[in-house]
């Protein structure tokens, strides 16, 4: 996950976490630059391998102020049939080449799916961006599968 602050944004470090995040799992991203793919940061951690994909939407999309980023199989297996936007192809997370997908889909969408991959919810706010992964799984939940 992510937001954005006054220099950047900050984002949660690199590695697989479960339950609560504490203050100092997180990075501020000060710089980037997606052509070298190189950042600049502040934090004790390494920031999470995805963090190009939060600076693409961050840059395309000024009005976005958090980026949920997370894995669910059930909304990966389900997320075509409720009508939700997918990357045209599966590509290696973390690359150049995972963050073209997504811009070429990303447009006005506030949730979307990353092929084979996990989940990208956009809010103003880190509340917004929670609400919207809300309302998929409860569209999830109340919707028989096929």
């Amino acid at each position: 996950m992510s937001f954005r602050s006054r220099n950047g944004f900050i984002v949660s470090r690199t590695a697989g976490h479960l339950g609560l995040l504490k203050a100092d799992e997180f990075t501020e991203v000060l710089k980037t630059d997606l052509a070298q793919r190189e950042l600049t940061v502040a934090g004790a951690h390494e920031p999470s391998s995805e963090s190009m994909m939060h600076a693409a939407i961050y840059e395309t999309r000024p009005e976005v102020g958090a980026v949920f980023h997370g894995h669910h199989d059930k909304i990966l297996s389900q997320g075509e049939r409720l009508g939700l936007p997918v990357t045209a192809h599966e590509q290696p997370y973390g690359t150049a080449e995972i963050v073209r997908e997504i811009l070429q889909i990303l447009g006005p969408n506030h949730f979307f799916l990353i092929r084979s991959h996990g989940f990208v919810s956009l809010g103003k706010s880190m509340d917004e961006a929670g609400q919207h992964t809300e309302a998929v799984l409860t569209k999830l939940l109340s919707t028989p599968e096929r």
